[in-house]
């Protein structure tokens, strides 16, 4: 059974959805509170600034949010108990959430939007290290097409619909910060002082849903962004690192308890070798969750539990007992087909201005009975994730002052796993169950033309990495910011094409390649064992790699849909690659735009 069938079955169960709403839906009134606001919201971001103002545990961690559901929120808040800035924050959020669209006589809502930008990106430092977006503080996500055209829809009081188009240049263009010192995001004029009339990109659009809902839940069907827990560098199951995931999501919320299932599908591994529009797609690499949030103790603490599995099968079956959202995901006891994972967060505001968070999270661990490691020479590696942060924030003046900092752990192996043997050990170029994903992206400039973009589904920096994180800034919502951030990360060998192996305890020189059980390194490591799908000399790596980036930025908003912003990053980078004592790298890169919406 082809995956498209699970794909119908949101779909069929969707247009009932919608035709009960046409039949049903209908009121005097003008209430439909369906509209999905995207998880880099600057409303969420005002609601979280609040609730820590006010003393609450953080609002639900699980983006993206419904417009009822951010109403929910921002119910909780006492704005007469509130400072003058805390209140003009507030009234910022309930102007938003009170804006009623455009509605005919026929009792169908619409919205047109448009946006143009302009971007210029110059830097000191063009060797190859800078000349792609990875390396950039102001990373992909963030750069903004030169032109977009938006259009919502909000048919009678249960029903939304978003898609919106842009006109940018591809991502796929060879060295886009390459040996110019001076780049810009006008169409065609990436790679400057060239012209390149095929650099424009064809993927759009990255974000085109529907949902449906009412009072206390929500079903999206569609393209979005995800993000999943308190983190700001980054969060265990689901990070905000991806372009998009082409998922359905169901979500249904309370004042103590909130539930949220979501099925995601990506290309399968066994796809990336097919390089052309004429390749046939099979397979199904499908990531699937759910998520429980309790708020406890007078709203003071908010406790999250996730589990998730990514299940694959190369010959397009799924085997459909397994779509059950009550179901424990662990229990199924399908290693060749599924990889689970499970995470706790827990954040607990004990006092006005002052939340304390942390993430934990568990890829592998030795149950009673299977080998563990240190007491067997063929066990399967631990594989955990730690962080730790604090947030602050208040309002001060006519705004609100705010802070976090924050430290994370990943083991070596997290979101790695073995190939399609199951065995544990070294089998050629095998793809592995693991939880690496990847979007698939076509450009008219780039050789092949299909190109497979992998990313860690959850934690950005992946496994074998230390990571601490200071941040602070002002803003006054709708009017000016500025921020700063000081970012720091010691990262091992291992990276996401790192070969999952069984370890042991017991010493091995590394010398023969292929040779297991290797030993059980801890974060960070210095030395690549394992073999690698991608670098065939990774085991030439012999050294922790440090990055220190440290960056300011702001914006103010000239008139109404008028803005501009910069951001200024330095970077440094110690033993770049993983090899010791090899030339340290740095740059100091400036980004300076101006954008106009209506």
């Amino acid at each position: 059974m082809k995956h498209r069938c699970t794909f119908r079955l949101f779909v069929a169960l969707f247009v009932c959805l919608f035709i009960s709403s046409a039949v049903f839906g209908v009121s005097e009134g003008y209430s439909n509170r369906q509209k999905i606001y995207p998880v880099d919201s600057d409303l969420y971001q005002a609601i979280t600034y609040l609730y820590i103002a006010q003393g609450h545990a953080l609002p639900s961690t699980t983006g993206p949010w419904s417009a009822d559901e951010l109403d929910r929120m921002l119910a909780k808040i006492d704005r007469e108990a509130l400072s003058e800035g805390a209140k003009a924050t507030y009234d910022y959020v309930k102007g938003e959430l009170d804006v009623v669209p455009w509605q005919p006589s026929q009792g169908i809502g619409m919205k047109w939007g448009f946006e143009a930008n302009l971007e210029t990106y110059t830097h000191i430092n063009t060797d190859e290290m800078f000349q792609e977006r990875v390396n950039w503080g102001y990373g992909l996500l963030k750069q903004k097409p030169m032109l977009k055209v938006s259009f919502e829809t909000w048919p009678v009081n249960s029903f939304y619909g978003y898609a919106e188009f842009s006109v940018g240049n591809s991502i796929h263009t060879e060295y886009p910060f390459g040996s110019t010192q001076f780049n810009t995001n006008i169409i065609m004029f990436q790679n400057l002082p060239k012209f390149v009339m095929a650099d424009l990109n064809f993927n759009m659009p990255y974000r085109a849903f529907a949902s449906a809902g009412g009072n206390h839940w929500s079903l999206q069907v569609g393209r979005d962004r995800m993000s999943w827990g308190p983190g700001v560098t980054g969060n265990f199951v689901v990070g905000d690192n991806l372009m998009y995931h082409n998922m359905a999501r169901f979500t249904t919320y309370f004042d103590s308890f909130k539930y949220t299932f979501v099925t995601s599908f990506f290309p399968h591994p066994q796809n990336y070798g097919n390089t052309s529009q004429e390749g046939e797609m099979s397979g199904i690499n499908m990531f699937m969750s759910h998520r429980l949030e309790w708020r406890m103790f007078k709203d003071k603490v908010n406790f999250a539990l996730t589990e998730a599995i990514m299940y694959q099968s190369a010959d397009n079956y799924l085997d459909l007992q397994i779509l059950n959202p009550c179901m424990i995901f662990h229990d199924y006891y399908i290693r060749s087909n599924a990889n689970s994972i499970l995470s706790i967060e827990l954040d607990y505001t004990p006092i006005k201005h002052l939340n304390i968070y942390g993430q934990f999270v568990v890829d592998e661990l030795a149950l009673p009975g299977e080998p563990v490691p240190g007491s067997s020479p063929s066990a399967f590696p631990n594989a955990f994730g730690y962080m730790l942060g604090v947030k602050s924030a208040g309002g001060v003046g006519d705004g609100m002052l705010y802070g976090s900092a924050e430290w994370a752990m990943t083991d070596p192996y997290l979101y790695l796993r073995y190939g399609i043997s199951g065995s544990g050990s070294e089998q050629g170029a095998e793809y592995g169950l693991n939880w690496v994903v990847a979007t698939r992206n076509f450009s008219n400039t780039s050789s092949p033309s299909v190109q497979y973009d992998e990313t860690f589904l959850g934690y950005k920096y992946g496994g074998d990495a230390i990571v601490a994180n200071l941040n602070g800034g002002f803003k006054v919502f709708d009017k000016w910011y500025i921020e700063g951030n000081i970012f720091y990360m010691a990262h091992g060998t291992h990276d996401k094409w790192t070969r999952w192996a069984r370890v042991s305890n017991e010493s091995d020189d590394g010398n023969t390649a292929g040779a297991a059980p290797y030993p059980n390194q801890s974060t960070p490591t210095d030395t690549h064992y394992p073999q690698n799908s991608k670098d065939t000399n990774a085991r030439n790596r012999n050294a922790v790699s440090h990055t220190l980036v440290a960056g300011v930025n702001g914006g103010y908003t000239i008139l109404p849909g008028f803005n501009v912003f910069g951001q200024l990053d330095f970077i440094n980078v110690w033993n770049p690659g993983n090899i010791k004592n090899a030339p340290a790298q740095f740059d100091m890169q400036l980004t300076v735009g101006l954008s106009y919406s209506l």
